[in-house]
């Protein structure tokens, strides 16, 4: 599939994205992050959903025209959205995280190149993604290998390789 291609479908599903959806994103996320520290969990919840939204309007306001076309590994997408898929839980809102994470996500790894979580986001720890010379360091890239963790699409290099 071409990036072109890919950045199309996003925008239309970009453009399907309700309001009502965003609020069950944030029901959902809440519901996810209860046992976080508060501090922490105000914090990073209003950060994500912040970068979550701002992404969304940049992918419907990206023009196709101006990529550079490339190919897109088909079979790294497909694992990408099985990997997202497995964020069902049941807990209510996650069919609109996923359908927004199933936009965000993509475009932040295979149009934009950027990290999944916002430069300057506080993890656990008080560590935060950093960026030098335009290359992004994460403090947790290396910690996160699981089946549900999206950090093996990611952008970020582990931060040790500063």
């Amino acid at each position: 599939m071409k990036n072109k291609e890919l950045l199309k479908k996003l925008k239309e599903d970009a453009f399907k994205f309700s309001i009502h959806d965003l609020m069950n994103v944030r029901i959902f996320l809440e519901k996810d992050m209860q046992y976080l520290p508060k501090d922490y969990k105000e914090t990073y919840l209003k950060g994500q959903i912040m970068y979550f939204i701002n992404t969304l309007n940049e992918v419907r306001k990206k023009n196709e025209d101006e990529l550079e076309d490339f190919e897109i590994d088909e079979n790294i997408l497909n694992k990408l959205y099985d990997r997202i898929n497995r964020f069902k839980c049941g807990i209510k809102g996650e069919d609109s995280f996923i359908k927004l994470a199933s936009i965000v996500v993509p475009y932040l790894v295979f149009i934009a190149k950027k990290p999944l979580h916002p430069v300057g986001i506080r993890f656990p720890g008080g560590k935060h993604i950093v960026e030098k010379n335009g290359i992004y360091y994460c403090p947790v890239k290396n910690r996160q290998e699981n089946e549900y963790s999206l950090c093996e699409f990611c952008i970020c290099k582990g931060i040790e390789e500063i």
